[in-house]
């Protein structure tokens, strides 16, 4: 039984914990071929596992499922609701490379090139599950000469702006963290620094006291059930890439 997991199909651990040997080489084989089983008849699935057809059928009560027949149909099911969900992941990433390409997306990557490149000192804010963008974003900048330190948590004080100087934040939104966010907002907005946000969803209210704020998408982009992380990078390459690009031509 050993290297035996929970299937992505509505199989019970329960279920495939309790089959033995030859009916687990059944499941492995049904896992790794489920579109070549459903064109299988019950002998060919034996032959193909070397187990006798008295035990594919035990396989099959064991899964919950009448006989075969029925493995299949849930086969069918499982593929087709597969299939849908590619479909959607693949209609809502080309949402997103179109909405790249609006004026909204590629002013706002321009203002925030421009924010960065005229700043003295610049910060990076992302909490929680956004802790690794911010140090993530810190890294790709400093790497490109722009000095960035990230922060991972809200306990780190805003530091007084030297006169004659200025300082930018960029922070990571997540609505989750909303009124955490506001608050952080309005601590480095109290200290004088310019506020980028980078988003995925709408901020509300806080568009307004932030300098810029970037979409990066036109809403979540999804694969499977995982938010991706593609449109915050995108966003902060192509704000590297207008920085160096403006430094090549001066």
């Amino acid at each position: 039984m050993e290297g035996i997991g929970v299937s992505i199909l509505d199989f019970t651990y329960a279920q495939v914990s309790s089959l033995n040997e030859t009916e687990a080489q059944v499941y492995n084989y049904v896992m790794m071929n489920r579109d070549k089983v459903m064109d299988e008849s019950i002998r060919e699935l034996a032959h193909d596992t070397h187990v006798s057809t008295a035990t594919v059928i035990r396989f099959c009560k064991k899964m919950g499922c009448s006989g075969f027949l029925e493995l299949k149909y849930k086969l069918k099911d499982h593929i087709h609701t597969q299939s849908i969900k590619a479909k959607q992941d693949s209609t809502n990433f080309m949402s997103f490379v179109a909405y790249t390409n609006t004026k909204q997306y590629q002013d706002g990557i321009q203002r925030a090139a421009e924010i960065i490149q005229s700043a003295d000192n610049f910060f990076v804010l992302g909490l929680r599950h956004c802790a690794e963008f911010s140090k993530y974003i810190a890294r790709t900048f400093s790497h490109i000469g722009y000095y960035c330190y990230g922060f991972v948590d809200n306990l780190y004080p805003a530091q007084d702006i030297p006169e004659g100087e200025t300082s930018v934040i960029m922070i990571i939104y997540d609505k989750a963290l909303e009124n955490l966010i506001f608050e952080e907002i309005r601590k480095y907005k109290t200290k004088h620094y310019q506020v980028i946000m980078l988003s995925s969803e709408n901020v509300g209210s806080m568009e307004h006291l932030c300098d810029d704020v970037i979409y990066v998408a036109d809403g979540k982009v999804k694969h499977g059930a995982l938010t991706s992380g593609v449109p915050m990078l995108l966003a902060v390459e192509r704000i590297v890439g207008i920085l160096t690009k403006d430094e090549i031509e001066e």
